[in-house]
């Protein structure tokens, strides 16, 4: 199968395209100029740039089977949660060009990343597929526009259209500013981990390994499309993390904590039995075996 990948050279588009070319496919890997290469598993794959207009997105198109749409704009600690202008054209406006281009060139299938942060408090925990969405922030409403604009259009377009809903996605090569991947960044280092605030808050981690098993999952030609919840089936507590973490990356005991209290809240978690029963994915890593498999990468990608 060709596939292409948006976003390639960011954190999950190298593993799903190390992952696609070991399975065999032929990958067009695509960014925008200056954003980087992705990381290349013998052959198998071109690189390509462009802009996100329909014209570029459509010429790359042409003979393609498959889109795989990763690239788009995430919230950083400096955006203002409820301006949205800043996500418009990387996760709207994108997707509607990506969608365009792909009726255009005749693509069969599209998956395409979103987020957890389509729920929130106002919805009911854990969040199901069957819910209203009511966005977390900003960036959570440029994505669930994206969604429907998405469905929408693939409706019409007769194109198989797959939505995965990622919870927090955590591995080597991603941002040190969650808090599960500021914690490996102190044990690595063996530094003491210092909880403050609330012990019981609670976050739906998944391993990059998985988010790239449900791309693929969602891939598979007896996939009809749909909106998938993907995350690790429960949710963990800072205190579970920061542990768990800690045991993993030999800096065992070393935690403490400052002004911080227990107070019981909801589990922010996603309901994933959609996804298992329907699309057929289940996740395959704990949070354990998850930050196991992230040294043993890390270690490995050392040594080259």
């Amino acid at each position: 199968m060709k596939i292409a990948v948006t976003g390639a050279s960011g954190f999950i588009g190298r593993y799903l395209v190390e992952t696609l070319i070991g399975d065999g496919h032929q990958v067009v890997a695509l960014g925008r100029a200056g954003s980087g290469k992705p990381a290349q598993a013998g052959g198998g794959m071109v690189a390509q740039e462009t802009d996100y207009s329909e014209e570029s997105l459509t010429a790359i198109f042409a003979g393609t089977d498959a889109v795989v749409h990763l690239a788009g704009r995430r919230m950083t600690h400096e955006d203002e949660p409820n301006r949205l202008a800043p996500f418009v054209e990387p996760n709207l406006l994108a997707t509607e060009n990506l969608m365009r281009a792909a009726k255009a060139a005749g693509v069969g299938k599209v998956v395409i990343a979103s987020t957890i942060a389509v729920y929130s408090a106002k919805n009911e925990a854990p969040y199901r597929e069957t819910e209203v969405p009511q966005p977390l922030n900003a960036y959570g409403l440029s994505k669930l526009m994206a969604e429907q604009y998405a469905s929408l259009y693939a409706r019409d377009a007769k194109i198989a259209l797959t939505n995965l809903r990622f919870a927090a996605v955590y591995g080597h090569g991603e941002k040190g500013t969650p808090a599960l991947m500021r914690f490996i960044n102190e044990a690595s280092a063996k530094r003491t981990l210092t909880l403050q605030g609330n012990r019981l808050i609670s976050i739906d981690q998944l391993y990059v390994r998985d988010a790239v098993g449900a791309i693929v999952t969602a891939l598979d030609d007896k996939n009809s499309g749909g909106t998938f919840n993907i995350g690790c089936g429960d949710a963990y507590t800072v205190v579970q993390m920061a542990e768990t973490v800690n045991e993993i990356f030999g800096n065992a005991g070393n935690l403490v904590t400052e002004n911080s209290h227990e107070a019981l809240v909801r589990k922010n978690r996603m309901d994933i039995g959609h996804a298992a029963s329907a699309l057929g994915w289940r996740p395959r890593y704990g949070l354990a075996e998850g930050l196991a498999d992230f040294l043993a990468t890390r270690e490995k990608a050392c040594d080259r």
